[in-house]
């Protein structure tokens, strides 16, 4: 979601920081008249039946307005927000994005939160939680290109083992600080096998997407599950590469949300050979900056269960 200027002509700052303010006070006004029940609205009379009858329908919980809430609250900190201005102009010379949001501890990411990931976890094992329950955390779970680890660690307690990839030194390092045990970006799942990868948001940002999904098939235990989310409409886009596209690019065809997520799932199935559990629609948000308060893009959300396990290559 981008920012927008507009001044009325009844009040025009002459500062820039005066501009700056006046011009956040309006996109923030616009993001609190905002229905967040529209991030996870799909018109299912463009789905199949079943990919209707795997849909999960999800809200904006407590735990998402608390992350909106600490948001709209850090952008107020100006001066902070001027640090990382300041300090992104002089260190993009030496540092990709990813490395300074690192250093500088900004840019955390929310995509589900612990009640969302369990109600579609379950959903995937055709089983419904008695009220209130809570199973003890067993089997292990790893996270690829897992960042800052703030997206899994909402509901990585699930499990009992929690395994991270990252390429980025300062994010790897705020892993370790979570809790996470880090694996080798390129013979992770060689390492060991997982009750569930998840891949969030990831192939759309790395160079070989269907490499990634056969190492994450090849790494499933029996009746485990890839956590998957991907971005719609479909826009590759590469931070490592000097071109910044990627090496295998993913079949995705259509133009909107409904048909993109359709032509996903039957490249899942057909090629990846991945069987879809359960899926939902969901907003992938991110803290915002001098400008507003956050952003956020829209995120197809899915549990798949691998349909053939290969050996270990």
């Amino acid at each position: 979601m981008a920012s927008r200027s507009r001044f009325n002509g009844l009040y025009r700052p002459r500062s820039a920081l005066a501009r700056a303010l006046y011009e956040k006070q309006i996109n923030d006004r616009d993001l609190q008249e905002h229905d967040h029940n529209e991030w996870y609205r799909v018109d299912k009379s463009k789905l199949s039946p079943e990919l209707q009858e795997k849909f999960v329908q999800l809200d904006p919980d407590e735990e998402t307005k608390e992350f909106l809430s600490a948001s709209i609250e850090k952008s107020t900190w100006v001066w902070t927000q001027i640090w990382y201005l300041l300090a992104k102009a002089v260190l993009k010379h030496f540092w990709s994005i990813t490395d300074i949001n690192g250093w500088l501890g900004r840019g955390s990411m929310f995509v589900l939160s612990e009640a969302q990931a369990r109600k579609l976890l379950t959903a995937a094992q055709g089983a419904a939680p008695a009220p209130g329950a809570q199973q003890a955390a067993q089997g292990a779970l790893v996270d690829i290109g897992a960042g800052d680890g703030e997206v899994s660690r909402r509901f990585a307690h699930i499990y009992a083992e929690k395994y991270a990839t990252e390429i980025s030194g300062s994010m790897r390092k705020a892993l370790s600080n979570k809790g996470y045990s880090l694996l080798d970006i390129d013979e992770w799942w060689r390492a060991r096998t997982f009750d569930c990868v998840c891949m969030l948001n990831l192939l759309d940002r790395c160079s070989k997407p269907r490499t990634m999904l056969r190492q994450a098939r090849a790494s499933l235990r029996p009746a485990s599950h890839l956590l998957l989310a991907l971005v719609l409409p479909y826009k590759p886009y590469v931070e490592v590469t000097p071109d910044h596209k990627p090496e295998e690019r993913l079949p995705i065809s259509g133009s909107t949300f409904e048909e993109q997520l359709s032509s996903f799932v039957s490249f899942m199935r057909e090629e990846a050979g991945f069987e879809l559990a359960a899926w939902s629609r969901a907003p992938y948000l991110c803290e915002g900056d001098f400008s507003q308060a956050y952003y956020w893009l829209d995120d197809s959300v899915y549990v798949f269960k691998p349909t053939a396990i290969p050996p270990h290559a």
